[in-house]
């Protein structure tokens, strides 16, 4: 029995991962650092801002301004607010849903809020259901997230279900001892992906919202 389904927000709720790497691309080359938003996704997808940061700071052997994380907040806010849209399919699936249901994200919580209040999905969340990893010592891919919404919670691991569409998602969905079901219905999935979420841990790939239903049938 499912007695709880966790979704991720970014590419799974809402359509951000592509505006996203447009705006750390674009802000990365304002420093003379090159990467084109493809790469990023391809590299960072589900990660946190710091631990980019950090990565591309290394590999670049350049120095970031010490404000890197701000500009990029700042420029995000404004992309975010005029150009994000809610994943087709999204709202008719939480409407419908009778599962108890939470966010886990290892986005910020100003991210996540406004994230949902720009897409009209906040009507579907309670405040004490958003989990951001601003909440646990790590982030995803380590299972502190998932567990710490559990236990908020009061469920089981092996009674919930996790929505991800990164392989970083998956790993710590099933690091936690959860199933999950990965989404690939965002506009920066790639080829081959789908894939890369089953050699993650995902037991089943959901192509659009519609089918979740379906899916947690069978696993539940």
């Amino acid at each position: 029995m499912i007695d709880l389904v966790i979704f991720d927000m970014d590419g799974v709720l809402v359509d951000s991962e592509w505006l996203m790497a447009l705006v750390w691309s674009d802000q990365l080359g304002l420093h003379e650092i090159d990467i084109p938003p493809r790469i990023l996704i391809d590299r960072f997808a589900g990660q946190t801002d710091m631990s980019m940061a950090d990565v591309i700071a290394a590999e670049s052997g350049k120095d970031l301004p010490r404000d890197i994380l701000d500009q990029i907040r700042v420029a995000a806010r404004g992309r975010l607010g005029s150009e994000l849209e809610a994943l087709d399919g999204v709202d008719a699936l939480l409407r419908e849903m009778t599962h108890l249901r939470c966010i886990c994200s290892n986005s910020a919580p100003d991210r996540i809020r406004q994230s949902l209040a720009v897409t009209g999905l906040d009507k579907h969340f309670s405040e004490e259901h958003l989990f951001s990893a601003a909440d646990v010592p790590r982030p995803k891919p380590a299972p502190d997230l998932h567990l710490h919404a559990a236990g908020v919670l009061s469920i089981a691991p092996a009674r919930a279900v996790v929505i991800e569409d990164s392989a970083t998602g998956v790993a710590a969905a099933r690091a936690a001892g959860m199933r999950v079901i990965g989404f690939t219905g965002a506009t920066h999935i790639g080829d081959g992906h789908a894939e890369k979420l089953t050699a993650a841990g995902a037991e089943s790939i959901c192509p659009h919202m519609s089918e979740i239903p379906a899916h947690l049938a069978r696993l539940g």
